[in-house]
């Protein structure tokens, strides 16, 4: 069983928070402050989920930046934007885009649908705090099997682009490109309802800080265990969402899973298996209010041997045992106002829970994917702004 799940997990990935989020990659969990330690674990998705440290998020202070200086002219007559103490930017042409996307499709995502998941955590980590293209290794937030996909974006990068876009950049337009071919794949492979595609605005001029692309900073991300007030305080503290905007990035959550004891604990994919883990719908929402399933919150650790208590909610399994689907506190917290003890054990079973203040916002987008998507869309970019300054479309 193990052994089979392993595979799985080379080929699908649970970021991105709360999208994001991790988002939210991704995973979520508790961590005890330290962040070295295995008991502190709680990132790793097996793609989008989100995670971090409710004390860090609080505390958190970023890296000095490289801000963006005056335009001047290039070496090559162009006008370019540069970053103090980093590499000026000419301007960034549409074309070089294209060209970029294409790259990322064949080099990165071809046959490996598991990484659109994991292309949106990483993006979603980044931006937490500010995007600046430094991810750190180190932090157990990141855990997982994010570090393979970050070493072959960050050597495409260095191959092809680093003389055009900035690295924050490139990992953004690399989100894009996932959520743009995430949502294709469910589009060419339906099981649930067409939604019609949309325009994410990517815009550059972000810069790194001085360590790109590492840290050592900890950065704060929403944790698996945290309540409806929880989920709603840290997106409104990180990036100044509303009510209805946190709910439309959770489902970001529609991709991925999470990895297990070799990440945060929690474990399996958000919706049946790792096929439909990698299409970007609404199914997220769907699944949270589908009266036939029967959640039941469960210790995770039983079954994988992690070394704290990891609660969850499984309505499901795939043949080889992996929970399908499965949801976080932080996932059912958006529709049922569930109370748990320090553990993350809920007090109430899924249907006797009452239901939470944005349960119909979850209802609204379990109903009409395109309502979601066209809600999603622009609080994604929002989410990729942070810390830009001066963000320009390419021309």
């Amino acid at each position: 069983k193990r052994n089979h799940y392993s595979s799985m997990q080379g080929r699908v990935a649970l970021g991105i928070f709360i999208l994001f989020l991790a988002v939210f990659s991704a995973d979520c969990g508790r961590r005890s402050g330290r962040s070295g330690s295995k008991s502190s674990r709680s990132g790793g998705s097996r793609g989008g989920g989100r995670s971090g440290s409710r004390s860090g998020s609080r505390g958190y202070s970023k890296p000095s930046y490289n801000k963006p200086s005056s335009s001047k002219p290039s070496s090559n007559g162009v006008t370019s934007t540069g970053c103090q103490g980093g590499v000026s930017r000419n301007i960034l042409q549409a074309r070089t885009v294209t060209a970029a996307k294409n790259e990322l499709k064949q080099k990165l995502f071809n046959g490996n649908e598991d990484r659109f998941a994991v292309a949106v955590r990483i993006a979603f980590h980044d931006c937490v705090g500010g995007c600046d293209g430094c991810i750190n290794r180190n932090n157990p937030d990141n855990f997982g099997s994010m570090f393979t996909s970050l070493d072959i974006m960050d050597k495409i990068y260095d191959d092809s682009y680093k003389s055009y876009m900035s690295r924050a950049d490139f990992y953004v337009l690399t989100g894009v490109t996932a959520l743009e071919e995430s949502l294709k794949f469910n589009n060419a492979n339906l099981t649930s309802n067409y939604i019609k595609p949309v325009k994410f605005d990517f815009k550059y001029g972000r810069c790194d800080c001085s360590t790109s692309p590492t840290t050592n900073v900890d950065r704060g991300h929403a944790q698996g265990h945290f309540d409806y007030q929880e989920v709603m305080d840290f997106f409104k503290r990180e990036f100044g969402f509303s009510v209805k905007e946190s709910v439309a990035i959770m489902g970001a959550h529609t991709l991925g899973g999470a990895s297990g004891a070799r990440g945060s604990g929690f474990e399996g994919f958000w919706k049946e298996d790792a096929t439909a883990a990698a299409r970007l719908n609404q199914r997220y929402y769907s699944l949270l209010v589908d009266k036939s399933l029967t959640w039941q919150n469960v210790d995770q650790s039983r079954n994988n041997g992690f070394a704290e208590q990891r609660w969850q909610w499984v309505a499901g399994a795939t043949p080889a045992g992996v929970p399908a689907p499965f949801m976080l506190n932080a996932d059912v917290a958006l529709f049922r106002d569930i109370q748990t003890n320090r553990n993350g054990r809920s007090s109430c079973q899924f249907t006797d829970c009452a239901l939470s203040p944005s349960a119909r916002i979850v209802q609204r987008y379990a109903r009409s994917g395109n309502r979601w998507m066209r809600d999603f869309a622009p609080v994604w970019d929002k989410l990729v702004a942070k810390g830009g300054k001066n963000l320009r479309t390419p021309a």
